[in-house]
């Protein structure tokens, strides 16, 4: 991308550098000297004129988004500092959690506190009336800043509900990481949107979205418009390279460079999935529902992805219904592998009221089914299965899946699934999503990289689940008789078999 003022400064010979800098008066100097905003951005930080709604920019980590996001919002801020009724304006920053719009948004290196102490502004405390570029941060409840005269409020939100944002009449919006959200495009459609309302004089409400880019609907469905509403910036990791450590640039060359994951990471492309993966974000987003519908069958799935300190258990649970399509009912991976993972794993079991508890038995993953077996037997003795449907069982309800078939065997029905529109997200499972898209079986197994802890788990129930659909057509076949001539009798097994094998009567 381009090069800052200051970059190309500094690119000029001795000679003219100094015939340049006598030309300016001392005000400019003394802006270049702490580093104003005209003189350090690079031209892609800088949003452009005209008529757009949403800016996106589009970057790899560490290109600068945050300190762009912050500088854009304080010159808002400036320029806007009260509407066409002369009440002071609003403006609203929202990032992956409230935590996150603190620390990163405000308080950070490049956050809004860094940008109003270098353009003088003074910070007051308590009840202190705001004075000529002054500035009151509170903390709590809610950081918000009241920017004077005449107390301009910024607001900042964390995206943990779809609704996140109602109620404001907001100037100005910052949208951090969106990638991150649980629930981006319904906090889109349902808050933010909506809330950029206020009337103002001579411009419209505008949003700025600055996120590493990532398989996202949302994402999708803004880089597709053609109205001019919505105006796209691309960076680089490496655009913002001159500020960032060059341990942390070699670091990030070595384990990403040349893969496609590094184009998301480092290069800010957005990718509808990665090269040679079999599950696409489009598929994930376009097939998603609220609600299940009735049953047949609820499996669950887990996986460890490692030991040691960062050792997680994947626990997934999918379900199935009469014909057949399954539905992604929960993601509650947890970190740990040992006796009290795997009886929170039972716990789970228990709360979704699953049929079949789904783990792969491979070499190195022996000592699983045992701890597994040994935290069952301990909770029925405890008499956590009192009651249930469990309690009559003769022994554990948990199956091994053949490791003698590939990962990439035992997920591609699975990915069939999704992509025929016969596999469902009931809500929104980032993480797990974000292995789905971006697992690519070879590269996997090629570089050795850490196991897919909830795909694994992901896949292990569905494969099972999968499985019911032979039986299905077995009995069908079985059950077929003639009732007269020219004529056949074809009975419903569909609910034959849901009640062999224990439909489930409602959700949850």
């Amino acid at each position: 991308m381009g090069l800052s003022l200051a970059k190309r400064f500094s690119m000029l010979p001795n000679a003219l550098q100094e015939e340049w800098l006598n030309s300016l008066s001392q005000d400019m100097l003394e802006e270049i000297d702490r580093g104003e905003w005209w003189w350090t951005a690079r031209p892609e930080q800088i949003p452009p004129d005209g008529g757009w709604f949403v800016l996106l920019y589009l970057a790899g980590r560490g290109a600068g988004k945050t300190r762009a996001g912050a500088e854009w919002l304080i010159s808002r801020v400036e320029e806007y500092p009260v509407d066409q009724s002369g009440a002071a304006t609003e403006h609203l920053v929202v990032a992956e959690t409230l935590s996150d719009a603190r620390t990163i948004c405000v308080e950070g290196p490049s956050g809004l506190l860094r940008v109003l102490d270098r353009r003088g502004y003074q910070q007051i405390s308590g009840l202190r009336e705001l004075g000529e570029r002054t500035y009151r941060y509170t903390k709590s409840p809610k950081p918000k800043l009241e920017i004077g005269p005449p107390g301009t409020k910024i607001y900042f939100e964390g995206a943990d509900k779809p609704d996140v944002g109602r109620g404001y009449n907001a100037s100005s919006g910052w949208l951090d990481e969106i990638i991150k959200w649980p629930y981006p495009k319904q906090a889109w459609i349902e808050g933010i949107m909506p809330s950029m309302r206020a009337n103002l004089v001579g411009d419209h409400p505008r949003i700025l979205v600055t996120t590493t880019p990532k398989p996202l609907d949302l994402l999708y469905e803004w880089v597709a418009r053609d109205d001019g509403s919505v105006h796209i910036v691309r960076g680089s990791t490496y655009d913002n390279a001159d500020n960032l450590s060059e341990q942390a640039m070699q670091e990030m060359r070595t384990r990403y460079e040349g893969t496609t994951i590094g184009r998301q990471e480092l290069y800010g492309e957005l990718l509808d999935s990665f090269d040679g993966s079999l599950f696409r974000q489009g598929d994930i987003d376009r097939y998603r529902i609220d609600i299940p519908p009735e049953l047949a069958q609820i499996a669950l799935g887990v996986d460890p992805s490692l030991t040691g300190e960062n050792a997680e258990m994947g626990i997934v649970v999918v379900g199935r219904d009469r014909e057949g399509h399954l539905y992604v009912l929960g993601d509650e991976t947890v970190p740990g592998t040992g006796k009290l993972v795997a009886e929170y794993a039972w716990e789970i079991f228990t709360r979704y009221k699953c049929d079949m508890l789904i783990y792969e038995n491979t070499q190195g993953k022996e000592w699983l089914s045992q701890v597994m077996l040994d935290a069952y037997k301990e909770l029925k003795r405890q008499g956590y299965f009192d009651g249930s449907k469990y309690q009559a069982l003769s022994g554990p309800p948990m199956k091994a899946v053949d490791s003698k078939r590939g990962k990439r065997l035992r997920a591609q029905p699975v990915a069939m699934r999704m992509e025929q529109g016969r596999m469902h997200h009931v809500g929104y499972f980032d993480a797990l999503e974000r292995q789905m898209v971006s697992w690519v079986p070879e590269t996997t197994a090629r570089t050795h990289r850490d196991s897919p802890d909830r795909l694994d788990a992901l896949v292990h129930a569905a494969w099972h689940l999968i499985g019911f659909d032979k039986r299905q057509v077995s009995i069908a076949r079985r059950k077929v008789r003639v009732t007269a001539p020219g004529e056949m009798y074809v009975p419903d097994y569909f609910s034959e078999i849901s009640r062999a094998d224990g439909r489930h009567p409602s959700w949850m």
